[in-house]
């Protein structure tokens, strides 16, 4: 028997309090004996695994972030938190308060972050809650399959979810939905940690969806949500997103990862899902067609892609490059972009309402400052997400080199020219260097015309010259720069790559 499950089998054996045995009196000054999670609050501050605050309150309605979280399952596991092993998290210092609580659940493959950093202050969701729970207490599948309305069978933490419910940790909400995306407060964390480590405080029955949910025909699904979908259920599933930017079309792309795993790209006009994009392993369709499917296998299921999109009285020809295929299917256009370095295997989709994409009747947007500074941020999340994907180091936003970049796009359009030399006879080094930028090692990417951030993404990664190596390289700091040509509308885009001295 391992260590961990020993130490799991000896807490067992102490955990004798049941919730009947609890006083009513409380120990805080914001938690009453009617309170909903009264019983459960009391039994963990007993537990010692979690306190209040110096005031003698417990704010019970407070956010749970995750190095809170890390603390009271390192106490209810009673974890070594003497001179634990260093995980090596670029954000948890040594000598901070939380810092051996971190280690030590990383130590078990609790919490173990992105591997270079934690995030200890951002909110623990629901979805979060159900994986470190199911990590912590080692939850076992059971015969009996829970499934909650707004988790389908392609979302990330549904495994973990499932075990909760099959363990009745969970009985989710009155609608049989889980929420995924809604934070976890302090009480609800006190509340699920107190069925983990007490079965009589589990629930007696799981909530199930109406009868009619998921009767449907299969359609497209991005980590739980689809077209058509309300703006209340994006956030109610996902949460809040990580970045809101302004697309082409005027709608807004809310940005959702974790760490830049399980990316996706969802937008929202009217309080409604309009579109959809990603370049990870987090969308189902209809056709069954996944990440790294092959093109004949998309053009067996839809047919011969569109050349064109009518609107109004003009054709707009689709953008094509021979590195993507569009297809209208069900109100709303289908792009399926491969990578041509792999013989052509799907390496992201975006799906676009019908009505949004034909009443964009042109092909570049309006430029301003505010999409100037959505389509540069759009290009460092979508590098980010491509890097996650094949275990490159996530960079870090950089002004300065951003400046560099920005500068250089701006010379591009107002001079046309389309070189990584200026008319100068600068390179992107001597650019850099004039900057005060000090550099070991150095790249820079250009592109102009391409009508969005992921289309300019799609075809640096598909470059036969050193673009996707570029993106992919060994680098630590990133700025984009966006600049649009006055008369034609047409972006450029400069991307600096670099690591420090």
């Amino acid at each position: 028997m391992n260590k961990k499950v020993t130490l799991l089998l000896s807490l067992a054996g102490l955990l004798i309090i049941s919730p009947s045995m609890i006083q009513a009196e409380t120990a805080y000054t914001d938690v009453d004996a009617s309170f909903w999670a009264v019983d459960e609050i009391q039994y963990v501050t007993k537990q010692d695994v979690v306190s209040g605050y110096d005031d003698n309150t417990f704010r019970p309605k407070e956010n749970v972030s995750r190095a809170q979280t890390a603390k009271m399952l390192a106490n209810a596991l009673d974890l070594n938190v003497e001179n634990p092993t260093d995980p090596g998290f670029s954000d948890v210092e040594e000598d901070s308060y939380y810092y051996p609580y971190i280690a030590a659940v990383a130590n078990e493959g609790i919490m173990t972050g992105d591997g270079e950093t934690f995030e200890k202050n951002d909110t623990l969701s629901r979805a979060q809650m159900a994986v470190v729970l199911s990590n912590a207490f080692r939850f076992e599948k059971t015969e009996e399959d829970r499934s909650f309305s707004d988790i389908p069978d392609d979302y990330w933490a549904m495994d973990s979810i499932k075990r909760l419910a099959a363990n009745k940790i969970t009985s989710g909400h009155e609608d049989g939905s889980f929420g995924p995306g809604e934070s976890t407060t302090r009480a609800q964390f006190s509340v699920f940690l107190s069925r983990g480590m007490n079965e009589d405080f589990r629930v007696e029955s799981v909530n199930t969806p109406p009868s009619d949910v998921g009767s449907e025909e299969e359609v497209w699904h991005f980590r739980g949500v689809t077209l058509g979908d309300s703006e209340e259920k994006l956030k109610e599933t996902l949460g809040e997103p990580e970045a809101v930017e302004q697309s082409r079309y005027g709608f807004e792309w809310n940005l959702y990862h974790d760490n830049y795993n399980n990316y996706v790209q969802i937008g929202v006009e009217s309080g409604e899902i309009v579109a959809a994009y990603s370049n990870q392993d987090t969308w189902s369709g209809s056709h069954d067609l996944d990440l790294d499917d092959k093109q004949n296998d998309v053009l067996e299921a839809y047919g011969t892609p569109l050349e064109y999109i009518q609107k109004g009285g003009s054709n707009f020809s689709t953008e094509t490059e021979d590195s993507s295929d569009t297809f209208k299917e069900d109100g709303q256009y289908t792009t399926y972009f491969y990578d041509t370095h792999r013989n052509n295997l799907v390496t992201a989709v975006l799906i676009v309402d019908d009505g949004v994409e034909e009443s964009f009747r042109q092909y570049y947007a309006e430029p301003d400052r505010s999409l100037k500074q959505s389509y540069e941020s759009q290009i460092f999340h979508l590098v980010n997400a491509q890097r996650q994907r094949y275990d490159r180091r996530i960079l870090e936003w950089d002004d300065k080199v951003a400046e560099t970049a920005y500068s250089h796009s701006v010379d591009m359009a107002q001079n046309h020219f389309f070189e990584h030399e200026n008319l100068d006879g600068e390179d992107p080094f001597d650019r850099m260097s004039d900057d005060g930028i000090s550099y070991q090692d150095a790249a820079e990417n250009i592109a102009y015309g391409q009508v969005s951030p992921i289309y300019v993404h799609q075809s640096w990664m598909n470059s036969n010259s050193g673009h996707r190596e570029a993106l992919l390289g060994d680098y630590h700091r990133l700025g984009v720069g966006v600049a649009f040509d006055e008369v034609r509308k047409q972006p450029y885009y400069t991307q600096n790559f670099y690591t420090p001295k």
